[in-house]
């Protein structure tokens, strides 16, 4: 049996107007590229073609890390298989099944990539043998071609093959031994949602399998058992909310206290301040001066659901948290292993000065999202239980059906990196009052 691979976890790059959806898909070879760079051969990656005893599942990871590990030779710039659907599509080019030398350059010069890499994993006996060829889309000639082999290893050893295969045919030197920490996804763009013209930015997560939790022997007990999680296609915002963007919420919702007569949100130095009189309605709040993009804070979880679903959205649940998080690594931080890179992505306590910062001031995770480390603690929608991961849903899990305590996630600028990683758990109580290292992102469901 053989066939192509199916990819998923790719981010596309959309802005919606209030009345309109304006798709924004970025030339393959503009500046907006996240890592194509000019010293880069521009090149698309077909899906592996697979033999029998392969599963789908398996040969689609494979290919996703086939991607990574090509662009991670700094040698080439991959074209996203989202841009290749797209732009083939709108030639009215049908990629399935297109295995053939003929069939593969036709693909690549309408993509216009200089060069094409077609590839194929299959097993004899107990072998794994994998096949890379690159092609120069101009001559339609392979300019190159490499085997690697892998005699009766296991699967996720596979990984350390892909990655030798990509070195050997980018002329690098391969690796031995242990596989490499960062396994991540290739992504180039990003599609990009407001639900109105100067509401935040959104990012698409696409519908797909993670890897949820700790492996045994790290993390806390509550991170374990590590599990597949499927979510369905989702939103999740770019940045945590800010004062003044909750600030604009309370002004038109009109008090701190929500639907059900919960209060939200407290005043604070760096978050937001009332400026009507004790018994003047509506009320009237402004941010604190000077912390306008600063994530709010000293706000519980009923005032974070409130502004979600006036906002026309929803808290992220723990598992959508985590996904977008992770950005398709499996490390311990989505950047890798090593903790002494945290700094670099988040305001923790070793950098914070003891006191919150502006909101995407730190890189951001491959998908283009900010501050999933560190600045404030973030609401999720679902309660917690400590062994909640033992018998969760494999699909869209949305938490126990109750609960005392909710869930919160990333850490703050009090924190130390045992919070600050991307399998990390928490949780508070919905309705206190000084919580000034809590903020919150929001979520939504594609329409």
């Amino acid at each position: 049996m053989s066939g192509l691979c199916s990819l998923s976890l790719f981010i596309m790059e959309v802005i919606m107007s209030k009345k309109t959806l304006l798709l924004t898909l970025a030339l393959l070879f503009s500046t907006t590229y996240i890592y194509a760079q000019e010293q880069k051969t521009i090149a698309a990656v077909m899906d592996l073609q697979v033999g029998e005893g392969i599963s789908q599942s398996v040969c689609s990871t494979l290919s996703d890390y086939l991607r990574a590990q090509l662009f991670n030779t700094q040698k080439f710039a991959i074209v996203t298989r989202e841009n290749m659907e797209q732009i083939l599509k709108e030639q009215q080019f049908q990629l399935s099944g297109c295995t053939s030398n003929e069939c593969v350059v036709q693909a690549g010069q309408l993509l216009g990539v200089s060069k094409i890499f077609t590839g194929s994993l299959g097993k004899v006996g107990t072998t794994y043998v994998i096949t890379l060829k690159l092609i120069n889309v101009e001559s339609g000639k392979a300019e190159r071609v490499e085997t690697e082999k892998c005699a009766q290893c296991k699967e996720e050893t596979l990984l350390i093959s892909m990655e030798n295969i990509a070195n050997k045919i980018a002329k690098i030197e391969p690796k031995s031994g242990a596989v490499s920490e960062v396994i991540q996804l290739v992504q180039i763009e990003t599609k990009e949602i407001s639900l109105e013209d100067d509401s935040p930015v959104m990012v698409l997560i696409p519908a797909g399998e993670f890897l949820m939790g700790s492996p045994e022997g790290e993390g806390e007990a509550d991170e374990h058992p590590q599990h597949k999680v499927y979510l369905d296609a989702y939103y999740i915002d770019k940045y945590e909310v800010t004062n003044e963007q909750y600030a604009k919420f309370l002004n038109e919702w009109g008090k701190d206290t929500d639907e059900n007569g919960q209060k939200m949100i407290y005043e604070h130095d760096w978050g937001v301040k009332k400026i009507s009189g004790w018994f003047e309605s509506p009320q009237k709040w402004q941010p604190a001066k000077g912390y306008e993009k600063y994530p709010v804070n000293n706000v519980n979880w009923y005032g974070a659901n409130q502004y979600a679903k006036w906002a026309g959205k929803r808290l992220p649940t723990e598992a959508e948290w985590e996904k977008a998080c992770r950005a398709s690594s499996t490390t311990t931080y989505y950047y890798g292993n090593d903790e002494s890179e945290l700094g670099e992505y988040a305001w923790y306590i070793e950098n914070s000065g003891a006191k919150t910062h502006p909101v995407g001031t730190m890189k951001p995770n491959q998908w283009g999202i900010y501050d999933m480390y560190g600045n404030v603690w973030e609401w999720c929608s679902d309660w917690y239980y400590e062994n909640y991961y033992s018998d969760s849903p494999p699909k869209n899990p949305q938490g126990p059906f109750s609960g005392n305590v909710c869930v919160v996630r990333g850490g703050s600028w009090l924190s130390g990196t045992v919070s600050c990683w991307s399998a990390g758990r928490d949780r508070l109580v919905p309705d206190g009052k000084w919580y000034y290292r809590y903020g919150f992102r929001c979520a939504a469901s594609p329409k």
